[in-house]
C-alpha cells in the first residue's frame, strides 16, 4: 500500500523587487488606500512590507495550502499615512534634484479607484503631490526668478536667454494680444475648490539654492490616449458651427537624443496659483468614461512637464550672462497613469474595451515624453523593465 504524501508546510513567498546588494535603479513605493465595510485583502507587515490575503472564492490553493505572498517596496505608506508624509518621502528629493539640475520622473500606477488622481492631484484642503511640488519650487526660487521672457524655449527642447530690453518688449507684445476665445471661457479667478488644493502652507523649500542664479518655470500637459498625443493646453480657436477634433502631436528626438512633444504649448508661470491653474484648464479636457469601478474613471495617461531653466547672472548682478553653455534646464515629469485593472472588473464594452487593450503600449508612451528620465537602460528590474537615474514609481493599491 503507497504511503501517504506528507502535506507541505505552509509558508509565506517573498517577492523582492531589487537586490538590497545594488543601489535601486527604480524608488518603487506602495501606499495603500482605506477599505470600508468591505475585506481587505492587503496587510500593512512593515514599513517596507505588505502581505497579500487572497479573499474567500479567490484564493489559489497549492498542496491544499492557501498561498499568501509578500511583496517588498522601498518604503509602504499605510491607509492613515497623509499626503504631506507621502510628498516628503516621495516627491521632496524630486523637486531638490529639479533645484540642482537633474531631471527627475514620478508616476502613479493602480487599478481606477484605488487613489491616483487623488495621491497626484488631491482634494479639496488636502493637496497631492502635484501642488505640493509647485509649492515647493515657488518657495525656493521665489526671490530668484527671472523676469517673463528672459528665457525662451526654442521648438527643439532647448532654451535661449534674452537681454533686458528684448524681454520688455515681447511682455508688452503679449500684453497688447487680444485673450482667445475658448469653450472655457477667458481668463478667470481661481475658484475655491482649487484654491484649497494649493493652499499648503507648508514652507517646504530646497534651502542651498544658488543665488548667483535667476530662474524660470515652464510647464506643459498632454495627454496619451489611443496610442496619440494630444497637448491638453492646445487654445486652438474654436468653432461653434464646425467644431475640429484635436490635433495629435509628434514625438520626436532632439540633438542630446532626448525626446519630446514637437509643437507642445509650454507655458511660463510665476506662481504656484498660476501654475496650478494652468494644469487644472488642462485636467478639463482630458478624457474620462464611466466604469463599474469609476464613475469618472480616467481613459488616457497624463503627462504634467515642469522645467526649470537656470542661469548665472553677471558680475554686477543685474543682467543675466547670454551664454547658452551656462544655462541649466532641468525637467520633472509627473504621470498620472490610467487604471490597470483586467477588462472583466470594467465591464469595458466597444471602444472603452479598446482602449483597455491599449493600456501597455500608453504605458511606454508615457515614459517616452519624460525624455531624460530614461537614460538608461535597466535589464534586471523586473518590475517595470525601464528606468534611470532618479524616477518613482508609486503603486496605488486598495
Amino acid at each position: 500500500m503507497k504511503a501517504a504524501a506528507s502535506k507541505t508546510p505552509r509558508r509565506n513567498v517573498v517577492k523582492k523587487a531589487f537586490s538590497s546588494s545594488q543601489k535601486d535603479p527604480v524608488g518603487v513605493y506602495c501606499r495603500v488606500r482605506p477599505v470600508q465595510d468591505q475585506e481587505c485583502c492587503i496587510e500593512v507587515i512593515s514599513s517596507t512590507t505588505v502581505q497579500v490575503h487572497p479573499p474567500d472564492g479567490y484564493r489559489t490553493i497549492r498542496n491544499g495550502e492557501y498561498k499568501e505572498v509578500q511583496y517588498s517596496f522601498k518604503e509602504v505608506f499605510g491607509p492613515n499615512v497623509s499626503q504631506k508624509w507621502v510628498f516628503d518621502t516621495v516627491a521632496r528629493p524630486l523637486v531638490e534634484d529639479l533645484i540642482h539640475g537633474k531631471n527627475g520622473l514620478l508616476f502613479t500606477y493602480g487599478v481606477t479607484g484605488s487613489g491616483k488622481t487623488h495621491t497626484m492631484t488631491g482634494s479639496p484642503g488636502d493637496g497631492g503631490l502635484l501642488p505640493r511640488c509647485l509649492d515647493m519650487i515657488f518657495n525656493s526660487i521665489g526671490l530668484f526668478q527671472a523676469k517673463r521672457y528672459v528665457f525662451r524655449l526654442d521648438e527643439k527642447n532647448g532654451v535661449d536667454v534674452q537681454c533686458e530690453v528684448d524681454a520688455l518688449l515681447e511682455r508688452q507684445k503679449r500684453e497688447a494680444l487680444p485673450v482667445p476665445k475658448t469653450p472655457s471661457g477667458n481668463r478667470r479667478q481661481i475658484d475655491p475648490e482649487i484654491a484649497d488644493m494649493i493652499n499648503v502652507q507648508d514652507n517646504c523649500k530646497v534651502e542651498d539654492v544658488d543665488e548667483d542664479n535667476v530662474y524660470s518655470v515652464f510647464v506643459s500637459y498632454i495627454e496619451i490616449y489611443n496610442n496619440y498625443i494630444y497637448d491638453l493646453l492646445d487654445e486652438a480657436p474654436f468653432d461653434p458651427i464646425k467644431p475640429k477634433p484635436p490635433q495629435s502631436k509628434i514625438l520626436r528626438e532632439d540633438q542630446n537624443h532626448n525626446m519630446y512633444v514637437a509643437g507642445c504649448t509650454e507655458v511660463e508661470v510665476k506662481s504656484t496659483e498660476e501654475a496650478f491653474e494652468v494644469f487644472w484648464r488642462g485636467q478639463k479636457k482630458r478624457r474620462i468614461a464611466n466604469t463599474q469601478l469609476n464613475r469618472e474613471s480616467s481613459r488616457s495617461h497624463s503627462v504634467f512637464l515642469i522645467k526649470l531653466a537656470q542661469a548665472p547672472l553677471d558680475a554686477d548682478g543685474d543682467n543675466v550672462l547670454q551664454d547658452r553653455d551656462l544655462i541649466t534646464l532641468s525637467q520633472l515629469s509627473l504621470v498620472d497613469l490610467a487604471g490597470s485593472e483586467r477588462t472583466n472588473r470594467t465591464k469595458a464594452e466597444g471602444s472603452r474595451l479598446r482602449e483597455a487593450g491599449r493600456c501597455c503600449v500608453w504605458l511606454v508612451g508615457s515614459l517616452q515624453v519624460c525624455p531624460s528620465c530614461l537614460e538608461q537602460k535597466l535589464s534586471a528590474c523586473p518590475l517595470t523593465g525601464m528606468a534611470r537615474a532618479s524616477p518613482v514609481w508609486l503603486d496605488l493599491v486598495s
